[in-house]
């Protein structure tokens, strides 16, 4: 049995760990032109941290702290291995979650990490998938190659090209209504001292009343000693209320800075935003999801995983959990092809149905929990987070979370 992989993100790459363990033959493709991509940003990796150290190696296991944004801090030794949400206008504690042994992970340095020994094919743009008569898939790339194996699993990304081309119907994003800004920021010595010395170590999560979600954390600290190296990522979010912010393609920082400034925002939220240099790029984004359909394996050969399964919105910072989990319920199915005790078609569709009915209702519940965050605080007491916290909403158990 040979899989073919589209997609080197932490997940895929998780997903190929979890298959050599296994003895199961395997070709990894991505369409970045290296290892390091383009973007870069940070994720919580909470309850899925069993799943994702079961699939790698646990020398890869021994080294997630160098991941970290911040890789001297231990939150779970100084007891804030919790979620805060503040007020953004008052920076008083508004609502607090535990996330047992969390991190907060630079998505790029994981990815660097999980890609060793994987011989990743990069700069390989997936076109399409044929079904071959012989039972078999053949995956075509853009610059003409392609490649044969028993199955294709797309696990490339919320944007998944491979869900398009299985789903040409159902498989684009619904687009929310709410500006998105997602970018890096550096700062001098001074102010980015300023700025870490007052954030929440694990990362700093504000909801204003006027219903502005901002998100700050350090990103990427490449001298601990010299805050000048470091980085820092703000993902903020806001309905979509005035038509500047519909005409969503020039003065992104500008307006992102009018916002805060005409709202009035606490420490150091305040100063984050005004700080930032002027010639920041903040590139054009939606808030976009994929809400799981069910889709037609043809046989067990073309299955997703992922992102590409069930694409959800971060504001209960599930999607990365919910990708790596999935990534291991899909090693376990191939296992059981590997042994002999199910067929490929019996195991993938086992998976799929499990995907279907997990991944439409977390896609359904982020969807809910980003609605309630910009309703204002006083009725955040009503969302799905205040529920679930930072569990996941279905049967996967974890260290800390049963």
């Amino acid at each position: 049995m040979k899989a073919i992989i589209i997609g080197a993100g932490p997940a895929g790459c998780a997903l190929a760990h979890g298959l050599k363990k296994a003895g199961i033959s395997f070709s990894i493709y991505d369409k970045g032109a290296d290892v390091y991509r383009h973007r870069h940003w940070a994720f919580t990796l909470g309850w899925a941290r069993p799943y994702l150290f079961d699939l790698i190696p646990e020398y890869l296991s021994a080294q997630i702290n160098t991941c970290q944004v911040d890789p001297y801090v231990d939150c779970a030794a100084i007891g804030e291995d919790r979620i805060v949400i503040y007020n953004g206008q008052t920076r008083e504690e508004a609502f607090a979650f535990p996330i047992p042994k969390a991190r907060e992970i630079n998505i790029r340095k994981l990815r660097v990490l999980l890609a060793e020994q994987l011989n990743v094919q990069y700069g390989k743009s997936f076109s399409h998938y044929e079904l071959l008569e012989n039972g078999g898939v053949k995956v075509s790339f853009e610059d003409g190659s392609n490649d044969e194996g028993d199955m294709v699993i797309g696990i490339d990304g919320a944007m998944s090209k491979v869900r398009r081309c299985l789903l040409p119907r159902e498989g684009n994003m619904d687009t929310l209504p709410f500006a998105l800004m997602n970018f890096n920021a550096s700062y001098t010595t001074e102010q980015a001292l300023f700025i870490k010395e007052r954030l929440h170590p694990l990362v700093d999560i504000a909801i204003h009343p006027a219903g502005h979600y901002i998100r700050v954390n350090v990103l990427d600290m490449p001298d601990e000693k010299d805050a000048s190296t470091w980085r820092f990522q703000i993902l903020s979010t806001w309905p979509l209320k005035y038509v500047e912010d519909h005409e969503n393609e020039v003065d992104r920082l500008k307006r992102l800075k009018a916002h805060v400034k005409r709202d009035g925002w606490a420490e150091p939220y305040k100063s984050a935003i005004e700080w930032i240099p002027e010639d920041t790029k903040v590139l054009r984004d939606q808030l976009k999801i994929w809400k799981t359909v069910p889709w037609d394996n043809q046989g067990g050969r073309v299955t997703l995983c992922g992102d590409a399964a069930h694409a959800m919105t971060f504001h209960r910072g599930q999607g990365a959990n919910n990708a790596f989990f999935s990534a291991h319920c899909l090693v376990d199915a191939l296992k059981s092809v590997q042994t002999g005790s199910a067929s490929l078609k019996d195991a993938i569709t086992a998976y799929d149905e499990s995907i279907w009915t997990r991944g439409a209702n977390e896609v359904q519940i982020s969807k809910a929990q980003t609605f309630f965050t910009h309703d204002g605080l006083d009725n955040f007491i009503n969302s799905p987070v205040m529920k679930f916290g930072t569990k996941p909403s279905h049967a996967a158990k974890s260290e800390g979370y049963q």
